[in-house]
């Protein structure tokens, strides 16, 4: 799994990693928009044993019951699913509180729910609950730790994009020793709260589809231009600030000028529009206004067009169709989008699994040679992701093609465009320049 993340990701960003604890009894929070690739992505980047809540659903024939404590599953029963066996959560309680006072960790999901989309969903109390219980037990000298971990997927259903975690600062349960004495709801309130706001610190968190809409078209605008003149130099930790600022600022304005967002959604909205009909995208006039020698630029592409051809024919034949297969099951097997990534995942450690070693030991029987089935085998990966990168080089080039012709067919429409796109980005500037100074 650890190898499955590491590639299915283009990238993956890791802040603060260094403030999660080594060893002591530990509560992991997350936010949840990709159903099992959350558990599995968090498990494989953190370097301690996890166990895992889950749904109850899960355990309800003799098979799973066996089966899934074997992955260090815990069930966990809820009200929308079957309130007749909420009574069993007390058992769910128990385990976790014997698991905490051996210093391990636990997983948890506390919205309770996955939906992909870029909003922290209510935080249930149950997280609270577990860990102030649990120090209750012991008196609060277990010295129980919660680390919320924001998972920030570019698409968490799509192969070869990134993935920025935000891990925020340690809560110490035994801080809320004297109000859980007191009173003890009132303490998981409190503690159910400041889960509440760290998280609400390191993931996107958008009211509704309207903003989430106008933020995305900022983003895409503003975070272009910032690549445009740091030479397409990117940083996770600074995106997801760039855009914490920027719902920061559509929030704020939407109070106190909403004629001025609706001004600015409008005119988005027409360049969008524009470029839609010219076939192109934002990204590629960015990257077409970069002082840049073209000759350099298209003599290189030439030659790695010419000289992949080969490799991409053979990483394509070898492995189109593991790379096929998984995304053709998610398709098939559930119409709920937050399945569709962590299907073909994990589907894909199986057919690729299967078909690498059916073609490995086909070349063997066929050669019986062992260095010649040893360079076979290690050259389906790497040929592999080659093919994948070659065939998206080859659509930018597409692009970047059809960019030109756009530019020599229709000279003015494209120079206003673009001069559209600069007096955007120059109004947002000043916009955030005077929220920043209403800030101060």
């Amino acid at each position: 799994m650890k190898i499955t993340v590491g590639i299915f990701f283009r990238s993956i960003t890791i802040r603060n990693k260094e403030l999660i604890p080594e060893k002591g009894p530990l509560l992991i929070l997350a936010n949840h928009p990709s159903t099992f690739m959350d558990p599995i992505v968090i498990a494989t980047l953190i370097n301690r044993k996890v166990y895992f809540l889950a749904k109850g659903e899960l355990f309800k024939n003799k098979f799973t019951r066996w089966l899934l404590p074997k992955f260090n599953m815990i069930p966990v029963y809820r009200k929308q699913d079957n309130p007749e066996l909420m009574n069993k959560n007390e058992d769910t309680f128990n385990k976790c509180f014997e698991h905490l006072e051996k210093g391990g960790a636990i997983l948890m999901f506390p919205e309770g729910i996955s939906i992909t989309e870029r909003k922290l969903k209510p935080i249930k109390t149950g997280a609270a609950r577990i860990a102030l219980g649990a120090e209750a037990k012991n008196n609060f000298k277990l010295d129980v730790s919660i680390i919320n971990i924001g998972l920030n997927y570019e698409n968490p259903h799509r192969f070869n994009r990134d993935l920025f975690v935000n891990i925020n600062n340690p809560i110490h349960c035994k801080e809320y020793k004297n109000q859980y004495q007191t009173d003890d709801i009132k303490a998981v309130q409190t503690l159910t709260s400041d889960i509440t706001l760290q998280l609400e610190k390191i993931v996107i968190d958008i009211e509704d589809k309207k903003t989430d809409e106008l933020v995305a078209s900022i983003e895409m605008l503003y975070k272009n231009a910032i690549r445009q003149t740091s030479g397409d130099k990117e940083d996770k930790s600074t995106d997801f600030l760039i855009t914490k600022n920027i719902i920061e600022i559509v929030n704020y304005y939407s109070i106190i000028d909403p004629k001025k967002v609706d001004a600015m959604r409008i005119r988005l909205s027409n360049y969008v529009k524009a470029l839609e009909e010219l076939g192109i995208d934002d990204n590629g006039i960015s990257k077409s206004l970069k002082k840049q020698s073209f000759l350099k630029s298209n003599i290189l592409l030439l030659l790695y067009i010419l000289l992949g051809f080969p490799i991409y024919v053979y990483g394509a034949i070898n492995n189109f169709i593991a790379f096929e297969i998984p995304g053709f099951i998610a398709k098939k097997t559930t119409k709920t989008i937050e399945f569709r990534g962590a299907i073909g995942m994990v589907g894909g450690v199986f057919s690729f699994a299967i078909f690498y070693t059916l073609q490995i030991f086909a070349v063997w029987r066929y050669t019986h040679n062992e260095w010649l089935t040893i360079i076979y085998g290690l050259s389906l990966p790497l040929s592999g992701l080659f093919a994948y990168r070659y065939y998206y080089t080859i659509i930018e080039i597409k692009n970047k093609w059809l960019l030109m012709m756009t530019f020599y067919k229709k000279s003015v429409f494209v120079a206003n465009l673009i001069s559209e796109r600069e007096n955007i980005i120059k109004e947002f500037n000043e916009v955030q320049n005077e929220y920043f100074s209403k800030q101060k």
